[in-house]
C-alpha cells in the first residue's frame, strides 16, 4: 500500500438543505441551506485526522478500492472490526483489526491475502482507525454493471416465448 497523506483544510463546502433518498426525490428541494466542512463532518478531533489515498486491493470487499480517499482519524482506539492504517515492520499496511483470545490479528477484506497473527516479533504502530471514505462511485460502475446484467438474466427467463430481449 502506498500512502500519501493529505492535510486538512479549513475550506467549507456549500452543503444543500436537504437529505438525499435512495429512491426518487423531488427536484424541487434543491437548494442551499448552510455550509460544512468535510474536516468536521468526518472527525470530532480535526487535528487528529488525515487523509490517505489507497493503492491496491486487501480490502477490496469492505468497498475500498485503488484511489479511494480514506479519513484516518489518530484519536481513536481501534475496537475488533475497525479498519486501521498501520505500520507493520517498516511497511504501510490497511487492515482490519481484530482481537481474539488476547491476540491482535490484520485481517485483509479480499480473500487473496491471509490474516497476520501479531507477535512478539513484530513491530506495529497503529496510526489511526478508518472511520468514513470517500469512494470514487466510477470505480465502482463494475459492480453495479454485474448485478444489473444479473437481474436482467432473471427478467429474461420469465419472459413469455418469443418475447424479444
Amino acid at each position: 500500500m502506498v500512502v500519501r497523506k493529505y492535510t486538512k483544510g479549513e475550506l467549507k463546502r456549500p452543503l444543500a438543505g436537504f437529505w438525499i433518498h435512495a429512491a426518487f426525490e423531488s427536484p424541487g428541494t434543491d437548494y442551499e441551506e448552510d455550509r460544512i466542512s468535510l474536516d468536521e463532518y468526518v472527525s470530532h478531533h480535526p487535528e487528529a485526522t488525515f487523509y490517505v489515498r489507497v493503492t491496491g486491493d486487501c480490502m477490496q470487499y469492505s468497498g475500498i478500492e485503488t484511489n479511494d480517499l480514506l479519513v484516518v482519524d489518530r484519536s481513536l482506539t481501534p475496537l475488533p472490526g475497525d479498519i486501521i492504517v498501520a505500520v507493520l515492520n517498516g511497511q504501510h499496511i490497511l487492515a482490519c483489526y481484530i482481537e481474539f483470545m488476547s491476540k491482535i490479528y490484520l485481517m485483509p477484506d479480499n480473500p487473496k491475502y491471509g490474516p497476520h497473527a501479531v507477535n512478539e516479533f513484530d513491530q506495529l504502530t497503529i496510526e489511526g482507525v478508518v472511520p468514513h471514505t470517500i469512494l470514487n462511485q466510477r470505480n465502482h460502475n463494475h459492480v453495479r454493471i454485474n448485478r444489473l446484467q444479473q437481474l436482467l438474466c432473471v427478467l429474461r427467463k420469465d419472459l413469455p416465448a418469443g418475447t424479444p430481449g
